[in-house]
């Protein structure tokens, strides 16, 4: 079993003092595992190996010649489990420091050690213990050392040993043990199964599952809010409110392990493990400490409204998908919205993976596979991945002094990469993150979560409506033609676009300067620069004008055939919209959806006409039945007309349009 790199087998240390029990410890998992999937290795039996007389050669060695057998018996661990294909144990010693009188201890790792260990467990015991251990052992002779002195020699060693693994990247963690308590031994060797077994591929299996899980739980979904929890839900940060927790209940000084952590190793797979076997360390009193955090959580208002609302929609699902704590903020969800919220969280081994940005980024790609309509809400660069890929991404922007402080660059440079964001900010009195024309403002309030929340409508139109008889009328006029007939459809289709398409697509904000001199909240379609208007040539070409009018940075690409809708005319885009002016069976439309999905699957595509034939849309017809498959295709139209008839020469809409009636 291999480890994140996928380069070397999973060899797994168990360190401690002189006295800490090591020896026990490997007897125990020899017993309790079994060999067929490990091998047990003393390394100080492994040295002996190497020389004649064994130990007592080795002692008369130079320091520089110990190191260089130290390194040849690690080295012959990891290449014999790299060949056996076995999981390595191996009891090993960092620091000898048995008298006070020296001033301090004698290091012994390897710079081989750090290159073979993919995992060390610190055995840490009562010095009492272990001072009694000592004494009491009579197959070996061990210098009488004072309980302070054993105490301040774990300390060290321990302290000493967890920076290098950082450093080296070798997962580790203390593993403590009470006076009287016998449950150091199944904490090891539960521990040691995990390390067997997990890694990144695995990591992301387990919590794909959790994904299947929630999706065959419910069927009806056709939304799914994913949102990361810390800042964004709430702007505290639960894993600070830990950390903090500990140090006042151990009395002790210091910063954020977690901070250090991520400082130095980043935001990888392996920190996070990492992170794990931090919060594992504090298994005695994780419970409580947790209920103490999750009391000091509130969460923004405008999220418990939106989350309620959510609640009530069996079409929407809702994903807690965060790199915090689970525990708590189960609990915080359970007090402020609901129970059994549905979570993808790791904090503990037990849970079986834990969740990076990048894990993010894969799950939003499973729900996207499902033609889901994914809304990602995240702070924090961890978010990129899940709010890159994203149907809908929002940055919640809480106060300065708290933000994310790499968030900035991270999130400039994917707008200019073409990220499609808009940001929450809470309190709305505070400063944006870069400005409102790169990143609009959106406000949760009752109209946008409306929008948010609402059904997928295969199609809308306006048939019942007076504004569309009004337009209709000069349309189906015999006496239009040419130019009055395509200044008539492309009212038609400016109205579409600022009435029906606006629902489909939402608006944004955007600062505009005012006649009072003044900046103030201007609006424009969402996404407008990042969407593609297609006239289906040609009748389609006048009303696409008249959305290309309320859309004025959108982009226009004239087609015949779908094959002249090109892979580069969609890069970058969010939205297609399809205009024609009349659909009568729907197999152009058909043909330019099939065209579209090969390469962008996910993308939205709306089709915009002046009359559809009511039978196109509400058969099981192949654009019919599309259209209900399809969440991220709509359809919207001025009218549905229950008039099968299809025009020819003078009442064929193209040849109308541009005055050609002669030519049919």
């Amino acid at each position: 079993m291999t480890t994140e790199s996928n380069e070397r087998p999973t060899v797994i240390g168990i360190y401690g003092i002189s006295g800490s029990g090591k020896t026990y410890m490997l007897e125990y998992l020899k017993k309790e595992l079994g060999q067929a999937a490990f091998a047990y290795y003393d390394g100080s039996s492994v040295l002996a190996e190497l020389l004649p007389r064994g130990l007592d050669d080795f002692k008369q060695l130079s320091a520089d010649k110990q190191s260089q057998y130290r390194e040849r018996a690690i080295k012959l661990i990891g290449e014999e489990c790299a060949n056996n294909g076995k999981v390595g144990v191996v009891a090993g010693h960092f620091m000898f420091w048995e008298t006070e009188d020296d001033g301090k201890g004698q290091t012994i790792g390897t710079e081989a050690d750090w290159a073979t260990y993919t995992h060390i467990l610190y055995l840490r015991v009562d010095a009492e213990v272990i001072a009694k251990r000592r004494k009491d052992d009579a197959r070996k002779r061990r210098t009488d050392t004072s309980i302070a002195h054993l105490a301040k020699w774990q300390d060290e060693d321990a302290s000493q040993l967890r920076d290098i693994c950082r450093q080296k990247r070798i997962l580790f963690s203390v593993v403590s043990e009470r006076p009287g308590s016998q449950a150091m031994l199944g904490k090891v060797t539960a521990m040691v199964r995990d390390f067997q077994h997990h890694n990144e591929v695995r990591n992301t299996v387990a919590a794909q599952a959790i994904i299947d899980y929630l999706i065959a739980d419910h069927p009806k979904m056709e939304s799914v809010l994913v949102l990361d929890a810390d800042r964004t839900l709430a702007p505290q940060d639960t894993g600070a409110l830990f950390w903090k927790a500990v140090r006042a209940k151990k009395g002790r000084e210091g910063g954020n392990p977690l901070k250090t952590l991520f400082t130095g190793a980043g935001y990888s797979y392996f920190s996070f493990r990492q992170a794990t076997l931090l919060y594992e360390e504090e298994a005695d009193h994780f419970e409580s400490i947790c209920v103490e955090v999750a009391s000091q959580v509130q969460m923004y208002p405008e999220f418990v409204e939106l989350l309620k609302e959510a609640k009530k929609r069996d079409h929407v699902g809702v994903i807690v998908l965060t790199c915090g704590l689970r525990s708590v903020w189960e609990m915080v969800l359970k007090r402020e919205v609901m129970p059994n919220v549905r979570m993808v969280a790791g904090e503990r081994l037990s849970d079986g993976f834990v969740v990076t940005g990048t894990l993010k980024g894969t799950l939003v790609d499973k729900l996207l596979a499902r033609r889901l309509r994914v809304f990602a809400f995240g702070d924090s660069p961890l978010d990129m991945e899940m709010l890159k890929k994203a149907d809908h991404a929002f940055i919640v922007v809480g106060k300065e002094a708290e933000r994310s402080k790499s968030m900035e660059d991270s999130l400039g440079q994917a707008v200019e990469d073409g990220l499609y964001a808009e940001q929450i900010i809470l309190p709305q009195s505070e400063t944006p993150r870069l400005d409102l024309t790169r990143l609009p403002k959106f406000e949760l309030g009752k109209m946008e979560v409306n929008w948010i929340l609402r059904h997928h409508e295969p199609y809308l139109h306006a048939t019942d409506r007076n504004a569309a008889k009004l337009l209709m009328s000069p349309m189906r006029d015999a006496r239009s033609g040419g130019h009055d007939l395509r200044k008539a459809h492309e009212r038609v289709g400016f109205y579409l676009a600022t009435e029906l398409l606006a629902y489909v697509l939402g608006v944004e904000q955007q600062p505009i300067p005012h006649v009072q001199g003044k900046i103030a909240d201007g609006y424009r379609l969402r996404a407008e620069s990042q969407t593609l208007i297609v006239p289906l040539m040609r009748g389609g070409e006048p009303m696409a004008f008249g959305v290309s009018a309320a859309m004025k940075t959108a982009s226009f690409v004239h087609a015949k055939e779908p094959e002249d809708l090109e892979a580069e005319h969609m890069i970058g885009k969010r939205n297609i919209i399809l205009v024609d002016s009349v659909v009568n069976s729907g197999k152009s439309v058909v043909e330019f959806v099939r065209h579209v999905r090969k390469t962008h699957p996910h993308i939205q595509i709306i089709v915009v006409a002046g009359v559809v034939q009511a039978g196109a849309v509400l058969s099981e017809a192949s654009f019919g039945s599309l259209l209900k498959k399809d969440k991220k295709l709509s359809l919207i139209a001025l009218r549905l007309s229950e008039n099968k008839y299809t025009g020819r020469g003078n009442t064929d809409t193209g040849h109308r349009l541009f005055n050609t009636t002669h030519l049919d």
